[in-house]
């Protein structure tokens, strides 16, 4: 169990490496990097850190401080997951019961066929008061496939934290509308530059790069954020 008089760092600079990893989608990995950066600043020195479906853990550096554990599956497509130090699915973690004292699970639900399994694992692993950090898609293309299950609304973690008996924190979009929007018209650019470049599709991808910056200029409008790119989740164990 973690104490509340245990000390908690500061957290260092973010590494050239994991800025790089989040520029290749900073509309996307943006919101993700500072919710895990700020939530891994509240860690107490020597807590128990469990990543699931970690991959190649490109938030490492952030739980520095920490008992940091990697846990991933055989078939992940990431060269990281490899090196876990635990290979087995999250619905069927190999990990004694209230074991750590963090979860976290970055971009993982959507590719779990039994994502109320997993989180059902994830509470059975926290300790009593223990966190589940996570974040997950609403909007994105498909990814990783075939293993690309679900997309989740904000009813719906609330309904999936409740039924493994953890409490919600909070649940709270990672963009506004038109961010998201943004996003998905550069990623639809770049999936024409890979699918083989020619004179039209670089014109094309050219001209929805340029719109994608148009429209994230007006991002300040949307106040309802009801087309997310995802959210972040936290909950606890209670106890």
């Amino acid at each position: 169990m973690i104490r509340a008089n245990v000390s908690v760092p500061r957290q260092p600079p973010v590494s050239a490496a994991l800025l790089d990893f989040t520029a290749q989608a900073p509309w996307e990995r943006g919101p993700i990097l500072r919710f895990i950066s700020e939530a891994a600043g509240t860690i107490p020195q020597h807590a128990r850190v469990l990543d699931v479906g970690a991959g190649d853990a490109p938030y490492s550096e952030l739980f520095a401080h920490t008992d940091y554990v990697t846990l991933d599956w055989e078939n992940s497509p990431h060269l990281g997951a490899r090196t876990a130090a635990a290979r087995a699915s999250a619905d069927a973690m190999p990990l004694a019961d209230a074991s750590f004292d963090v979860v976290v699970l970055t971009q993982v639900l959507e590719h779990v066929r039994r994502p109320a399994a997993v989180l059902a694992e994830i509470a059975r692993v926290l300790r009593p008061g223990g966190r589940l950090l996570a974040t997950v898609p609403f909007v994105w293309e498909l990814h990783e496939e075939p293993h690309d299950y679900w997309r989740f609304t904000h009813h719906a973690l609330a309904a999936l934290l409740e039924d493994a008996e953890l409490e919600t924190v909070a649940i709270t979009p990672r963009s506004d509308s038109l961010t998201a929007l943004a996003q998905i018209i550069t990623n639809v650019a770049w999936s024409l530059r890979s699918d083989g470049a020619d004179e039209r599709t670089t014109e094309a991808a050219d001209v929805l790069r340029a719109l994608a910056k148009q429209v994230a200029r007006l991002a300040p409008l949307d106040v309802s954020s009801v087309l997310p790119l995802g959210y972040t989740i936290e909950a606890r164990r209670p106890g």
